[in-house]
């Protein structure tokens, strides 16, 4: 999960046409992925001239990001730039991209950051797909069956209205009661609210525990706590597992209070219905 900014609201990205019709042989609307540390979704594409490269699939991310390796080869052209992870500014260079597909996913000319994408577990990261380009076609993720589809696909079981915070996409959780606006990540498995920003009701819930993780801005220390009587659209739990990050959260929003990672939900599938404006997820 990484974020920066963008030159085009989400609301213009996904009015563009990036499903591109193909000739010869078309390539399949269900693209497979590797789930890398059970909730990393990296699956195979192109950029420019290069093919099969690693994609992570990263809705927290803005903008994405091509690693310096895969820069060199594609001879960008890069000017200074930075983003924002988890309250941290790193700087990096960007530069437009041009080329990149997915399956039948074809966004045209992107920006795009410049980095060293090593840090990520498991390696091998050519580069971070993110919101900003994501944001130009609805797409479903099959969690059980591998599979990315930019394809038209029924509803899900579950749905919540999605709402743009600039320049991140959101939903809106009820804890206790208390409404909370959650960017809404792929890249990240956890429910995490910032301290900072959490209502003083549910300050004093009991922590179970901490654990470091790695983002781009280096290791970010998180604490465990459970949440009571939690709902995302008509969904309500009784009680969810989440953490909360005790740094303050320079670089996002005031309406942001945290970050849903989807499979905090116990889903299945997940879908980023663009045209309906709408979160849907299955069991």
């Amino acid at each position: 999960m990484r974020h920066g900014h963008v030159p085009l609201s989400l609301a213009v990205c996904a009015s563009l046409c990036s499903l591109v019709p193909v000739t010869g042989s078309e390539p399949p609307a269900d693209v497979p992925f590797d789930l890398v540390q059970q909730h990393l979704i990296v699956a195979k594409g192109s950029i420019g001239g290069l093919h099969g490269l690693n994609l992570l699939i990263d809705t927290g991310t803005i903008p994405s990001v091509v690693d310096q390796r895969i820069a060199r080869k594609l001879r960008l052209q890069a000017v200074p730039s930075q983003l924002v992870a988890f309250g941290q500014t790193v700087r990096v260079s960007s530069a437009s991209v041009t080329g990149l597909r997915i399956g039948v996913f074809q966004p045209g000319e992107v920006p795009a950051g410049i980095g060293d994408l090593s840090y990520v577990e498991g390696g091998g990261i050519d580069a971070i797909v993110g919101l900003d380009v994501l944001s130009r076609a609805s797409f479903r993720i099959d969690y059980k069956a591998h599979t990315l589809s930019f394809a038209p696909s029924d509803p899900e079981s579950f749905t919540a209205p999605l709402q743009i915070v600039w320049p991140f996409v959101t939903v809106q959780l009820r804890v206790a009661g208390h409404p909370m606006q959650l960017l809404v990540d792929t890249g990240s498995r956890d429910l995490v609210l910032f301290k900072s920003r959490m209502p003083a009701a549910l300050s004093g819930a009991p922590r179970r525990g901490d654990k470091i993780v790695q983002y781009a801005s280096g290791v970010a220390r998180l604490q465990r706590l459970d949440l009571r009587q939690v709902g995302l659209g008509a969904r309500v739990w009784d009680r969810l597992p989440a953490w909360w990050l005790d740094r303050v959260p320079d670089g996002y929003p005031p309406g942001i209070d945290g970050v849903l990672g989807v499979l905090a939900l116990d889903c299945q599938r997940v879908q980023f219905d663009f045209e309906r404006n709408e979160l849907g997820w299955s069991r």
